[in-house]
């Protein structure tokens, strides 16, 4: 009878001590208020698809939950981090500290099974593309073109990701894109032939598309080598490469920093080196809502290469004659940028996305270094889930010297121009986009676009730009 009393004594006293600890610290099966600020960032993650197994119907916050059935949300959405835009990575930060107690408690559970896996991973992705008359090459005058400029592209990337070490990451992926039945618009088609390198179109070669080492400890993260960054909303860099280093740092939950310096020439573009500094810093002043300021500065000339008849003197029959032979040329082309562009990104509702950004490039002073550019955007398009869609519309109004409308590394799906210092690009687009499958996109795009000084260029529009694409990640 005494042993029964004395270990009932012991089952109360360690509840007594247990609900006493509980009392401490919030208790992970208390339903959260409808009214707290944690659904409607987490509702914000399920519509992004960063949360495996929900679509935008399976939580709405409408129905009170508890912390442990939030931190869950919470976790699914970390492992899919890297697939966050910035404002989400501060929101995601923000719910981790929330939460930091649950999330723990499950990372004790699950820290053997995690130990037993390898960080390495596969990831990557193929396009097949058509697109008309892309780099605006085509326009409206009399200059002898005889039908529109076409081509077919074709595009496999292939990725790794492995974790060799504590706070440490490798990052790479190699790329392989050609373009096929290419049609110049002045009478050549299914052009094959570069003459410039000596290459065929449609036997384009497999390269080193990124591969950088990651350092990523508390708020600070450093990549060093082949880095993929973006800056801004997208008019000066983005999903682009440079040969270089680049540091980041948060700044508590709402402000993140960064700069860096490297070769240009990493996006496989340019024809000779090209060193840059970039930075950008991305304010979130609300849920919905980040503000960005970003920078770009070149060294300032870049060689051009094009091809030209030159009289050479060559030996014909034991005589010799001057004959026009097809040189290439090199010659040191303007190529000056020192850009500050500023923008916003802004989730207006569930299904309505804005954005918008300023470029000014101060490396010119002429009255076609500036512009502007917006997008705005309807649906609710999850990458992971069949059926998704949105649709959007774009404006923009972009001077010659404003991007780089040459090498195109900006985000639109417009060259942004004819070439640095050309007649620049103003006008509208839209756009639509649809999984025809989990991982599986459509996207059809249509716009009308102009010079941006009729008068200074000679003429008044180029003709219509368009493509379709399908895009398949795994």
């Amino acid at each position: 009878m005494k042993k029964k009393l004395i270990f009932s004594a012991a089952v109360i006293g360690a509840l007594g001590l247990s609900n006493v600890a509980m009392a401490a610290q919030a208790n992970p099966f208390a339903s959260v208020p409808k009214d707290h600020w944690a659904y409607s960032a987490v509702e914000k993650l399920v519509q992004d698809g960063l949360v495996d197994g929900y679509g935008d119907s399976d939580f709405r916050g409408e129905k009170a939950i508890t912390r442990y059935e939030m931190a869950e949300l919470v976790a699914k959405a970390m492992s899919n981090v890297d697939k966050a835009d910035d404002a989400n990575k501060a929101s995601l930060d923000r719910l981790s500290k929330e939460y930091s107690s649950e999330l723990d408690n499950m990372g004790v559970r699950l820290k053997k099974v995690e130990d037993k896996m390898s960080s390495f991973k596969w990831y990557g992705d193929a396009r097949f593309r058509y697109y008309e008359n892309k780099d605006n090459k085509i326009k409206d005058t009399n200059d002898g073109h005889t039908s529109k400029a076409s081509q077919f592209e074709e595009r496999v990337r292939l990725g790794i990701y492995a974790e060799p070490g504590k706070n440490l990451s490798i990052n790479g992926r190699i790329k392989y894109e050609n373009q096929i039945n290419v049609k110049n618009g002045w009478g050549g088609n299914n052009q094959n032939f570069n003459s410039w390198d000596n290459s065929y179109r449609d036997q384009g070669a497999f390269r080193l598309d990124k591969f950088s080492l990651d350092w990523d400890h508390a708020n600070t993260k450093v990549s060093l080598g082949r880095v993929e960054l973006n800056l801004g909303q997208g008019l000066l860099w983005w999903e682009n490469q440079i040969d270089g280093i680049y540091a980041t740092h948060k700044f508590g939950n709402n402000v993140t920093a960064s700069a860096g310096w490297g070769d240009m020439a990493a996006e496989g573009w340019q024809d000779s080196n090209m060193g840059a500094f970039m930075a950008n810093v991305d304010v979130t002043t609300s849920a919905a809502t980040h503000v960005t300021l970003a920078h770009l500065k070149t060294n300032g000339t870049l060689k051009n290469h094009s091809t030209e008849y030159q009289n050479k003197w060559v030996d014909v029959g034991g005589t010799w004659t001057q004959i026009p032979v097809l040189t290439d040329v090199w010659t040191d082309q303007a190529y000056a940028f020192d850009q500050y562009a500023l923008g916003f990104n802004s989730q207006i509702s569930k299904k309505v996305n804005l954005i918008a950004e300023y470029v000014k490039n101060n490396a010119e002073s002429a009255d076609q270094n500036h512009g502007y550019w917006t997008r705005l955007t309807y649906g609710n398009q999850v990458w992971s889930q069949a059926k998704t869609w949105k649709v959007y519309a774009e404006y923009m109004s972009l001077g010659n010297a404003a991007i780089d409308s040459k090498y195109w590394g900006h985000r639109l799906n417009v060259a942004g121009g004819n070439g640095y210092n050309g007649d620049g690009d103003k006008g509208w687009g839209i756009g639509a986009s649809y999984m025809l499958a989990s991982n599986t996109n459509l996207e059809l795009t249509y716009y009308k676009m102009q010079p941006y000084d009729s008068g200074k260029s000679g003429f008044s529009k180029y003709d219509d730009i368009a493509y379709a694409a399908v895009t398949v990640s795994f």
